[in-house]
């Protein structure tokens, strides 16, 4: 707006300046006249002109700022109030009845008998069997060869082995044996006691300071710095190199060895077979029988109480309170003032197109702004915190503890030796012989040329390139970041609080600890000493004749075939072992199981549902809505004068030189 209002006035200073001359005919330019229009020039020397230049003014100007104010206003908070109330319930209760009934159970006894059993038994038989084979005989050429022959020599060597023998001995063994016994126990009960304590506790009160604050800010500066480096600049050259090279060469070496022969002898050998049989051997044998007793036991029930307890908390309500403040604002408005300025020229010489004579003025609006200041007072409500203490009264809940008796059925087990046959299966060693087939080898020695290959060392040369480096020195512009702190200031709102100690009752229940006495069952068990049979072995010592065969050594000559063998056809006698299946029979000891019916007298509860009514108590929630006053923050705008530096365009007179008239 102020830039607009200064151009305007410079396009009217301008204006006046060319109007400021009247058109007259003795002058050579109208806009040098300096007198009117009609009058006799004495003097054509000097005349005024009237310029425009540009002034600096202060001037007052409105400034609003904004102020921060804190204020309160109610706010509807609704909560949730626990209320008590006593309401009849219906319950069922299962009430235990002891009855009696006559049960039919079944009993599985076992019942020894004999039985003949058929089974198979695998006999060996060895018979002579006539096998044909094929040998491999050399011929062609015939050359003699002395060689050394290992020649198997048999001989009988006595050998002691032993034999595990088995044998029954009595072994006496411990068995722990349980019974019951009742034992008088101490117990600890803890029984709850109601009391009352004041504690202290703290409250955060929310206020909030203006607190001044330095921070420090790092401006950039960036330079380019010369900076020296090196560089490892590659090059090849070649270097003579000494090597060694090895040189293959081959050879023809004539070359023994030795060649194993197999052949096959049979052997009688000596086994054993553990033949089976059967054994009876009676064995005792516990059982535990069980058997029902009913015994009186005592057990604790938690009885509930009710009480109700009075009690005092405390309630904070905001009072509004109203106080006057002066405020101070700006009720001013914008005028159009009327203001004169200067117009000159005539009809014919005016650019302006202004009808007024040579000399004259107009009249121009234009929009101001008038301030009006006007302080009054303003009514402000404030909440001031005012604290009461309510009386109430809450339910208790507590339990107290009865001792009651019952009847509960236990199973016990006692113990019964008893007896039975069982059958053992043992074995019986038996010595047994059968021919069996053993390949052997003998060692024959032979010849045959080999082409070996040996190598031979050689110094030789060559040239190999190697590549080096070397280093160059150069020089680059880096940009250099350098950052400059400065230290600057702001105030910032910081939140604190303050801790405010405050004092509540509070109910609490602690544990007294009460000694008891009940009986208890104890299961123990007592040691008892019993035997059995137990089959053990024994180590004996026998002694058997052994074929044992050794290799001699003897030197003698043959005619070695060379190259050429032929197959022939040769019949011997070899002994087969066959399996024959022979049927015997035995006598088995078994039992088997027969049921029989017994009766027995059993002890139940039937549980009999009882409805009954009780009295308990029920907590139900309201909802109530409460104003609460709450806290917030407002911007006020302040209206203060402020002084501006203005650039005004103002007219300014001026005698300037004038030329000779006519």
């Amino acid at each position: 707006m102020h830039g607009v209002l200064g151009i305007l006035a410079a396009l009217l200073c301008s204006v006046g300046a060319e109007a400021a001359c009247g058109s007259c005919n003795g002058c050579k330019t109208s806009s040098a006249c300096a007198t009117d229009c009609g009058e006799t020039k004495t003097a054509c020397g000097t005349r005024t002109v009237t310029r425009s230049q540009y002034v600096t003014e202060t001037r007052m100007v409105p400034h609003t700022s904004y102020q921060r104010e804190t204020r309160t206003r109610m706010k509807n908070v609704t909560r949730r109030v626990a209320k008590v109330e006593n309401r009849e319930q219906t319950y069922t209760v299962n009430v235990p009845h002891e009855k009696t009934r006559t049960e039919t159970y079944k009993v599985n006894v076992c019942v020894p008998y004999t039985e003949e059993v058929t089974y198979k038994v695998q006999v060996p038989v060895t018979t002579q069997v006539e096998q044909t084979y094929q040998v491999c005989v050399p011929y062609t050429e015939e050359v003699e060869q002395t060689y050394t022959v290992c020649v198997p020599k048999t001989e009988e060597v006595t050998e002691t082995y032993k034999v595990m023998v088995p044998y029954t001995e009595k072994e006496t063994y411990k068995v722990m044996v349980p019974y019951t016994e009742q034992v008088e126990q101490t117990y600890s009960v803890k029984v709850p006691v109601k009391k009352t304590r004041e504690v202290e506790y703290q409250v955060c009160v929310p206020y909030t300071e203006q607190i001044e604050q330095t921070y420090t800010v790092c401006i950039p500066e960036t330079t380019m710095t010369k900076q020296t480096y090196k560089v490892c600049v590659p090059h090849t050259e070649m270097v003579q190199q000494t090597y060694t090279a090895r040189v293959p060469v081959k050879e023809t070496v004539t070359q023994t060895y030795m060649v194993r022969v197999p052949y096959v002898e049979e052997v009688e050998q000596t086994y054993t077979v553990m033949v089976p049989y059967t054994e009876e051997v009676e064995q005792t044998y516990n059982v535990r029988v069980p058997y029902t007793e009913e015994i009186e036991q005592t057990y604790t029930v938690q009885v509930p109480m009710q009480e109700t307890v009075s009690a005092e908390r405390t309630v904070t309500k905001c009072v509004p309170v109203t106080t006057m403040r002066t405020v101070t604002r700006d009720r001013g408005s914008y005028e159009c003032q009327a203001v004169q300025v200067a117009c000159g020229g005539c009809n014919r010489g005016c650019r302006n197109g202004c009808n007024d004579a040579c000399g004259g003025t107009k009249t121009v609006y234009k929009r101001v702004h008038v301030p009006n200041l006007v302080t009054e007072e303003v009514p402000c409500t404030t909440y001031e915190r005012q604290t009461t203490k309510v009386p109430y009264t809450y339910t208790v809940t507590s339990c107290k503890t009865e001792t009651r008796t019952r009847k509960v059925p236990v199973t016990r087990c006692k113990t019964e030796t008893r007896t039975r046959k069982v059958s053992v299966t043992k074995c019986r060693p038996e010595q047994r012989t059968r021919m069996v087939k053993v390949q052997k080898c003998r060692t024959e020695e032979r010849t045959r040329d080999c082409v070996v290959t040996k190598y031979h060392t050689e110094q030789r040369t060559r040239e190999v390139p190697v590549c080096k480096t070397r280093l160059e020195e150069r020089t680059r512009e880096v940009p250099v970041t350098t950052y400059r702190r400065e230290n600057r200031t702001k105030t910032v709102p910081v939140c604190k609080t303050r801790m405010e100690t405050r004092t509540r009752e509070v109910a609490y229940c602690e544990m007294a600890v009460e000694e008891r006495k009940r009986m208890v069952n104890v299961c123990k068990t007592r040691e008892e000493e019993r035997t059995r049979d137990v089959t053990k072995c024994r180590v004996e010592e026998r002694t058997r004749t052994v074929p044992v065969t050794k290799m001699v050594k003897e030197t003698r000559t043959r005619k070695v075939p060379v190259t050429k063998t032929r197959m022939e056809d040769r019949t011997r006698m070899v002994s087969q072992t066959t399996c024959k299946t022979e049927e015997r029979t035995r006598t088995v000891n078994r039992t088997r199981m027969e049921t029989q019916e017994k009766t027995r007298e059993i002890k139940y509860t039937q549980c009999v549902p009882e409805e009954r009514t009780r009295t308990c108590n029920v907590t139900v929630y309201n909802t109530v809505t409460e104003e609460v006053p709450e806290e917030y923050t407002v911007c006020v705008p302040v209206t203060t004068m402020k002084e501006v530096q203005v650039r005004v365009c103002k007219p300014v007179t001026t005698e300037v030189s004038c030329g000779c008239c006519k």
